[in-house]
């Protein structure tokens, strides 16, 4: 296996690919098939996955954890992005089960909320709203967040909500 150039230096590649995020096996093999002969990828990729080096399943938990930390997203926003990147989608739904779409709109409406100034609710709740609608929640898990962050926001301005 290791006296084959062309296997040696797609290894190499994919490895390189690898050290620096990971990998599903789809984005490896489009990658590796720009410079390789179909069946070196496939032994390379086959390679790596013995050795447990590409594993689906794995990034997308990685993946989902990581979105959802750094920049929250729906479940569903989640499943597209992963599904793009080459995962099945059963292994994709798994790895967003556990995610509370209104607790990461939550989230996300929150740190999009510190960057909006005044009490113009109709502003702010156009603005929540096109945000959220961008990372892919639904209209009542939006409406929900906004509403409880326009509910703190008056509140800790001594105001009542004047929606």
């Amino acid at each position: 296996m290791y006296d084959d150039k062309p296997l040696r230096k797609a290894l190499g590649r994919a490895l390189n690919l690898i050290s620096y995020r990971q990998r599903t096996e789809h984005e490896l093999r489009d990658t590796l098939a720009e410079r390789f002969e179909e069946d070196v990828v496939d032994r390379a990729v086959d390679y790596l996955k013995e050795q447990c080096l590409v594993d689906d399943e794995a990034f997308a938990h990685l993946w989902s954890g990581s979105r959802t930390r750094n920049s929250p997203r729906s479940a569903r926003a989640l499943v597209r992005e992963l599904t793009a990147k080459g995962v099945s989608r059963s292994v994709a739904d798994a790895a967003v089960l556990d995610l509370d779409d209104e607790e990461t709109a939550r989230v996300a409406a929150a740190k999009f909320a510190r960057r909006l100034v005044g009490n113009d609710y109709q502003k702010f709740h156009r603005r929540l709203w096109q945000h959220l609608q961008r990372r892919g929640y639904s209209g009542s898990v939006a409406r929900k967040a906004i509403a409880e962050l326009w509910q703190e926001r008056s509140e800790a301005d001594g105001q009542l909500p004047d929606e």
